[in-house]
């Protein structure tokens, strides 16, 4: 049995997690390097899950010789899925009743993602959700991708919670890795973009969701 009111604060993954968005990062990379001259590795999409924006733009520099600057490399990224978020993107069924009920329950909530800044608050704006979140904080605000806790714990921090009082919404297997790991309660979200994980996912929550309507802390 849960003791829910241990909980102070809830963090949120965006893309898998509160909106359908994960087939825009499974093509981007792709996208980019074929509109660089470049055929991208069959792995490649695995090799760019765990990695922040910044760490995939260095990677494109040194496997596939790209010349361009860090900065301009992300800047071809926005373009790539700016359009997708803008105008298509949507949140996740139970997504927004989910923040709803967490906010009833006197929990701070902070998104903790990979995506750009700018693209996150524009999205989580456009879809009416913004106002939930006390705070939004990025892989690129810290300098490590979701293979290192820090955008956790910075969350956390900010929030003024730790990791015991802290839920984690999270999709994808090495994110609910490293969530477990730095002591936080994992809640597994199932997305079809993780599916072949998902039964490497489920030992490591403390919770596992098959959609976002069935949280409850009632």
């Amino acid at each position: 049995m849960v003791e829910w009111k241990r909980f102070k604060g809830a963090i949120f993954d965006m893309d898998g997690t509160l909106t359908d968005s994960m087939y825009i990062w499974d093509t981007a990379g792709e996208t980019y390097l074929r509109s660089q001259g470049k055929e991208p590795a069959p792995d490649l999409r695995k090799q760019l899950r765990p990695l922040s924006l910044e760490q995939a733009a260095e990677l494109f520099q040194e496997q596939y010789g790209i010349r361009a600057s860090v900065d301009e490399i992300l800047k071809s990224f926005d373009e790539v899925v700016e359009n997708e978020y803008r105008y298509h993107v949507k949140l996740k069924s139970g997504a927004l009743e989910l923040l709803e009920h967490l906010k009833k329950q006197g929990l701070e909530m902070t998104v903790a993602t990979s995506s750009p800044r700018a693209i996150v608050l524009m999205v989580l704006k456009r879809l009416g959700i913004l106002p939930y979140f006390s705070h939004v904080i990025t892989c690129g605000d810290v300098g490590f991708g979701k293979d290192h806790p820090a955008v956790y714990d910075r969350a956390a921090e900010l929030m003024g919670t730790d990791p015991a009082s802290t839920l984690v919404f999270e999709d994808a297997l090495h994110a609910v890795t490293t969530a477990s790991k730095a002591g936080y309660f994992v809640v597994g979200v199932y997305d079809e973009s993780e599916g072949i994980n998902e039964e490497q996912i489920m030992p490591l929550c403390s919770l596992y969701l098959k959609s976002l309507e069935e949280f409850s802390m009632d």
